[in-house]
Parts: structure tokens; sequence; C-alpha cells
């Protein structure tokens, strides 16, 4: 009988240090067992590493990458895919999940929204990335070009940024973007999810180059994607990384990498239309109503202020809706999302 092991592999994060190859990710998925990697993403002025759980069942079987930490302080799905690495066993699976538990490290370091603090950029918007590129750019081309080629599945998993109430939890997927076969089996994923609600994304990948987010970019090469979105607000919210978990096992046993059986889950709410309310100016932030309520067309949702206090802007309610996101903490630079409404079937 073959014996399952438990390899641990941990590199020093310097410029210098080498962390796990490609080929031993590759290795890891061809080995019956659980492996903990750190595989490097990095160049010759600043480093970082991708910390990473492989868990590789003795039968075969698909291969499924549960992606978290695109932001570092979305703490929902990092934590989701820690339990899920301490939870998961070898024996019981066909096929490997591979969980990527801080795919932006220096975000999760830094405790930034956003952005990285390392070049300022949103690693969530620089897909499919750049080899030769700043540290976010390096980052997104070791997921997409590297790590997306050995998945037949990508969750892209995220909660409300630290200072973003979401609310309720979704899964949403490329309703025109990809083939039809790549189209049909994300929108099966985003219902099997289990979520009660899903948001089917209008937009047309013309080109691989357009396809900037972490979920687009899988869809571009042909892998099915969902991306899912539940806590926020920088905190630990239990309730949303029990739907993780769930979630992800939901996935698994939706692609038969387990046994695990669950009761179909109720008919999701769609939603086709979102709409955003942005900032004229930079300010301090009023809200008014909370993630998850229902609002009227016209509905103060919040109010921006100047420095001293003074209001200079009237966030409304776009149309009739549920209000899915809203801001949370005062501070809102020109530009930035303050509410985002979807409009209900």
């Amino acid at each position: 009988m073959k014996q399952f092991g438990f390899w641990l592999i941990v590199w020093a994060v310097t410029a210098s240090a080498q962390a796990a190859s490609l080929n031993e990710i590759k290795a890891a998925l061809a080995e019956p067992g659980k492996f903990h990697l750190e595989f490097a993403a990095g160049g010759k002025d600043v480093n970082t590493v991708i910390p990473l759980t492989v868990i590789t069942g003795p039968r075969p079987g698909p291969t499924l990458l549960a992606l978290a930490g695109v932001h570092g302080s979305e703490y929902s799905p990092i934590v989701a895919t820690q339990r899920l690495a301490q939870e998961l066993q070898p024996e019981s699976l066909s096929g490997s999940v591979v969980l990527v538990h801080m795919a932006n490290l220096p975000a999760y370091l830094g405790r930034t929204i956003y952005t990285s603090p390392i070049d300022g950029k949103n690693l969530n918007r620089v897909f499919p990335g750049d080899a030769r590129g700043t540290l976010s750019e390096r980052i997104a081309h070791a997921i997409s070009r590297e790590l997306y080629p050995l998945a037949d599945a990508v969750l892209d998993m995220h909660s409300g940024d630290g200072n973003e109430q979401l609310k309720p939890s979704w899964t949403g997927y490329y309703a025109r973007a990809g083939s039809q076969d790549v189209i049909d089996r994300s929108r099966a994923m985003a219902f099997a999810f289990g979520l009660p609600h899903v948001v089917e994304f209008q937009w047309e990948l013309i080109e691989a180059k357009a396809a900037i987010w972490a979920g687009s970019a899988a869809v571009a090469r042909g892998v099915p994607s969902i991306d899912v979105e539940a806590g926020g607000m920088g905190i630990l919210d239990e309730p949303a990384i029990d739907q993780l978990v769930t979630g992800v096992r939901r996935i698994m046993a939706h692609l038969g990498i387990s046994s695990e059986e669950f009761a179909p889950p109720p008919e999701p709410v769609l939603i086709r239309e979102r709409a955003s309310v942005r900032s004229p100016a930079d300010g301090s932030w009023n809200p008014l109503a909370d993630a998850g309520t229902k609002v009227t067309k016209g509905q103060r949702l919040g109010f921006v202020t100047d420095w001293y206090g003074r209001p200079i802007f009237e966030a409304r309610a776009p149309f009739d809706g549920l209000l899915l996101l809203r801001l949370e903490a005062p501070p809102v630079r020109a530009g930035e999302t303050l509410a985002t409404v979807a409009r209900l079937p």
C-alpha cells in the first residue's frame, strides 16, 4: 500500500533565495500526498513567494485551483484555504486540489487594501501579468502562465476588502466570455458552490489582454472559472469562512475530486446588472444604508463631506435593487466606489 507523504518545503524570502520550481509543483500533482510549497514569483529587484498547498489523491481525476489573497486584506478566503489545507485528506481524493493561500503576500503583510505596498498596483487589474514587470505583474504572470495551465477549474475567491462591507455572499461567472463549453462549465460551478446569489458578468473578452482580472485570465486560457465573494471589513467572518470551506468542498464533489455528498443547493437569485456610485472628490464617507438591504431608486445611501465635515456629495441608489457592497471606512478618493447596487429579477 502507498504510504502518503507530507513534504514541507520552505525557503527564506530574499532576492537570492529559491522557492519551489514549477517542476516540483508538477511532481506534487503526480505524487499522492499533501505538500506545502512556496512558489517563487520574483525578480532581481524585489522577490516574493506564493504559499500554496497541493493535495493529490491516489486516483486520477481533475485538478482544482482555489485562489485566495489576491487582495491582502480579504481575510475570509485566506483562512478558508488554510483550514482546507489542514482538513482535506489525500487518500479520499481522485485528482488534486491546489490551495493558493496568499497570492499577494506583500499586500497581506503590509495590511494594505486594493494595492500592493511594493509597486502601488492592484493585482486584480494586471493579469495576465508580465515576467519582466513590477512585482504585482510578476505575481500575475506566475499565476496565469504557470499555475493556470495545471488546472481544470479555478476558483478566484475574494471578500469585501478591509474597508468594504459586502452582503450577501455570491458567486459570479463570465456569461459572455470564452467558448460555450467554458461558459457552461463555469455556470455549473457558480451554481454548485451553493451561495444564494449568482452574478452573470456581461463583459466580453475579445482579446486575451483584456482579461485583467484573475478569474477572467483563467477563462481566457480556456479554463472554467468562477469568482466568489464572502466576508469583508478586514475581520475573520466565521459564517463567511464556513460558506467558503463548504463551497470548495461542494465544487470538489461537483468535479468528481471527492465523493462527499451534498443536498442540491436552492435555486439562486440571478443578477445580470450592477451599478456603482463613485465619489466625485477626495473626502470623508458617511454611509447610511447597510449592505444586504433592499434599496429604492433615489434612496440616500450615504454622503461625502470635505475635510471640514461639510457635505459635498450625496450617493443615491441608481435603481431599485439590492445593496451588495458599501464602503465602510470614511477615507475616500475621487473615483472610488462608495456603493454597488444589483438590480434584482
